[in-house]
């Protein structure tokens, strides 16, 4: 049971968990796919949470976005205007940031989210967040993501984001080599491909997985490190993969705290 006695409890490991206290719970449904989870807390703003994993809160939501943004566009731009895929990504933050901060780099961003909840509590309870799903540049299709790119063209997209939930249940074959295959052909010659890689330190195997299964595919492949507070061990990775990783920098943890939210903002 996730909460108990008015507090949020996700278990890591056997002998660990992260908690918040739910100072007011505000939305708890099932939906098609998976439990979606509201909660206010003083400390963080209002807090998603997807099958019981805690995805994102209005404190630290910037960190997570500036992190896979950033490092997907700076390795994909190649002196002309992107078209992104982003895949998953339902709170909108991803295209928030790709249509806000990086505006002049990009030409169209494809957006395929599986869940339509996820969309509609963004929007209701994360209106900052999720402010650019309705933009003229984001090309928004509710479906399954792996369909999507069978059926999608070669080399037609520059960058692919890959925003999901941890890789378990209906997101399982997302760190699969057969899945890096189909997203090799549909970048193009230069593209990248940019996704969650979990806790280096709590979740050594995901991180270890993408990496060998990318490598099997792609002949760069590099990650990186970023904050992020409500995530398994705070420090998480980001892996990107491509036929070369230009940068190879992490952010500067100053840049994540000069941008630092206000909840009650």
């Amino acid at each position: 049971m996730p909460i108990k006695d008015n507090w949020f409890y996700e278990s890591l490991k056997e002998s660990s968990s992260l908690t918040l206290k739910v100072d007011e719970l505000l939305y708890q449904e099932q939906s098609e796919y998976q439990e979606v989870l509201v909660f206010y807390n003083k400390d963080y703003g209002n807090v998603l949470v997807l099958d019981d994993a805690l995805m994102l809160s209005d404190l630290d939501e910037h960190m997570y976005h500036k992190a896979i943004t950033h490092y997907g566009v700076s390795n994909a731009t190649q002196n002309k205007k992107l078209n992104v895929l982003v895949i998953g990504a339902g709170d909108g933050g991803v295209v928030r940031d790709l249509l806000s901060k990086h505006q002049e780099q990009i030409n169209q961003v494809t957006m395929v989210e599986i869940d339509q909840a996820v969309i509609d509590v963004s929007k209701k309870f994360f209106p900052k967040i999720s402010s650019h799903l309705n933009d003229a540049r984001l090309d928004l299709k509710v479906e399954d993501a792996l369909q999507y790119i069978d059926k999608a063209a070669d080399a037609s997209f520059d960058l692919v984001i890959c925003d999901s939930t941890d890789p378990v249940g209906f997101a399982a074959g997302l760190i699969e080599e057969d899945f890096y295959k189909k997203i090799q052909r549909v970048l193009t010659k230069e593209g990248v491909f940019i996704a969650q890689s979990g806790s280096i330190f709590l979740m050594p195997e995901e991180l270890e997985t993408a990496q060998k299964n990318l490598k099997k595919v792609f002949a760069d492949v590099h990650t990186f490190f970023a904050p992020m507070m409500v995530y398994p061990g705070v420090i998480w990775s980001y892996t990107a993969a491509g036929a070369k990783i230009q940068n190879k920098e992490n952010l500067d943890l100053k840049e994540f705290i000069k941008e630092k939210q206000s909840v009650n903002a």
